[in-house]
């Protein structure tokens, strides 16, 4: 067992993101800090095991870590982890999956009520001294008796599905695997085609992964079967929806609107022509970021770096070893 357990968190983070990080860490841990706001400065050189948020893995970066056993992304995606280099070094490469899944799951139905409603214009509105009682009403909506069409049934889906039982709407979805009738029948979901899902949805969420077959997935001959009443949300990955042809179905009032949290390429750039659209709501890739599911998430990392110590395996190995 090391004497030393370093272990430092590379990249930017709040303050606030650093006290919870101190709080739930093991004691046994040495906890340092690439970019230190109050805590312990420390170097990627230094590392035992290496926790990212998002940061940057490569080869070189392992290599310049001699010690390095173990690398962590702090969350449910490992993209930006050098897989195949860490497992040619030995180094394991995990993650801590699905933590978030709650909190991104209650962010797509939060778009698809603020972008109905259209709760960020309005608001807007009112605090600039404008009273719009009366002008929106025969252009805003409700969910109630609506098909809501659910593109990706995992953990995340399942849970959209879960949180919308008992709001009066109808659920279809549409992924690879279907799931079984037991599960259909417990969430009352119907499994459908993905063009039939685009013909029939009042509301399209998007809540799959990014993978060579998602991506551009939905593109103009999808949202040229979509209903011009219909809205779509995405919490899944940018590249999931073509942006230019979003742009366009929007443009040519293919589709009625759009609530956005996660772009391709992000940041989002301040000139796309979506963030002009009173239809569109966007948020900058929020979706599975609460305080509850930070708490979750550090604390599963840091005892996943404990457990490398103690029992010489961490859990949610994503490179083979």
């Amino acid at each position: 067992m090391s004497d030393t357990r370093i272990v430092v968190f590379a990249g930017k983070h709040t303050e606030p993101m650093e006290q919870l990080m101190v709080e739930v860490c093991d004691p046994s841990l040495d906890l340092r800090f690439t970019e230190p706001c109050f805590a312990k400065k420390g170097e990627i050189k230094d590392a035992e095991v290496l926790i990212t948020s998002g940061f940057k893995v490569t080869a070189e970066l392992m290599d310049s870590a001699p010690n390095l056993r173990m690398v962590e992304n702090a969350g449910t995606g490992f993209s930006n982890i050098d897989l195949e280099a860490a497992k040619e070094r030995g180094i394991f490469a995990c993650n801590c999956p699905n933590l978030n899944a709650t909190t991104t799951a209650e962010m797509s139905i939060a778009l698809m009520l603020a972008c109905y409603r259209r709760i960020p214009m309005v608001d807007r509105r009112v605090k600039a001294g404008e009273w719009h009682k009366y002008t929106y009403r025969h252009d805003s909506y409700e969910l109630y008796g609506k098909t809501i069409g659910i593109i990706g049934a995992g953990i995340i889906g399942k849970m959209v599905m879960e949180r919308l039982q008992g709001w009066g709407v109808r659920i279809i979805y549409s992924d690879p695997f279907r799931m079984t009738a037991e599960m259909e029948e417990k969430l009352r979901a119907e499994y459908v085609d993905l063009d039939t899902l685009c013909r029939e949805a009042d509301v399209i969420s998007i809540n799959c992964p990014l993978t060579p077959t998602t991506k551009g997935m939905i593109n103009r001959e999808k949202f040229s079967l979509m209903k011009k009443t219909a809205i779509i949300v995405n919490e899944g990955r940018g590249a999931v929806i073509d942006q230019d042809d979003l742009v366009w179905a929007l443009e040519n009032e293919v589709i009625w609107g759009a609530g956005i949290d996660v772009w391709e390429p992000e940041p989002v750039d301040p000139n796309s022509p979506l963030l002009k659209m009173e239809k569109v709501i966007t948020t900058s890739h929020l979706g599975g970021s609460t305080r509850e599911a930070l708490v979750r998430v550090y604390t599963e990392a840091l005892d996943n770096a404990a457990r490398l110590f103690n029992e010489g395996r961490p859990h949610n190995v994503q490179n083979g070893l």
